[in-house]
């Protein structure tokens, strides 16, 4: 007798997230008010997507009130030559200090959008780790939390993916399982790989 399989996956990974190929998905970049790529993940996210992709994306942050992003808000916007869908843009670094507040809002928020946009797979980085210096550990914590309510009872999502930067990243997340796997519900399916040719579906 043949296994069933869960409805819902969750994998935690490390390495490019640009490298992701979602032809029903989003990439989650961490942004900052001004919409301005020129650091860490962002940074990887606009090269990778091609010339003139910051233009654009301040072409999108004029159509704004005050023409910003507003901390914890989140955009949409073209993935350019990413391999996927959308880009979803969630501001993190602005003129506040980055807790877990925010960070709670900036996950939910952009969860909320994936499900308005009918999304089938979304990756995600750490937000707000780098230069918002936001302890790793914390975000693990706050993310699995989130997650592990929102993707069940998601109408469209099937699939997330969390892809750290590197092996010290990546090691506090398989710290964190390591302790609470039993919080894993049964209808998530939870893989954790050091790493993949992607090409979910």
């Amino acid at each position: 007798m043949s296994e069933v399989q869960a409805p819902f996956r969750f994998t935690v990974t490390y390495g490019d997230i640009t490298m992701f190929q979602m032809p029903n998905g989003a990439i989650v970049n961490p942004s900052n008010t001004g919409m301005i790529l020129n650091s860490g993940v962002s940074e990887q996210i606009a090269r990778r997507a091609g010339p003139f992709f910051q233009q654009k994306l301040h072409t999108a942050r004029s159509g704004l009130p005050n023409n910003r992003l507003e901390m914890g808000r989140t955009i949409d916007t073209e993935a350019g030559q990413l391999n996927v869908k959308r880009l979803l843009h969630v501001s993190i670094i602005g003129k506040k200090k980055v807790d877990k507040r925010l960070i709670t809002s900036c996950i939910l928020n952009v969860y909320d959008r994936a499900e308005d946009m009918e999304l089938e797979e979304l990756a995600w980085p750490a937000l707000g780790v780098g230069v918002g210096k936001f302890p790793v550990a914390d975000f693990i914590e706050l993310f699995f939390q989130i997650t592990l309510e929102e993707l069940p009872r998601s109408e469209s999502l099937k699939h997330v993916v969390l892809c750290l930067y590197d092996e010290n990243e990546f090691a506090v997340a398989q710290e964190y399982i390591a302790k609470h796997a039993d919080d894993v519900p049964e209808d998530v399916e939870l893989e954790v790989t050091e790493g993949k040719t992607w090409a979910l579906g």
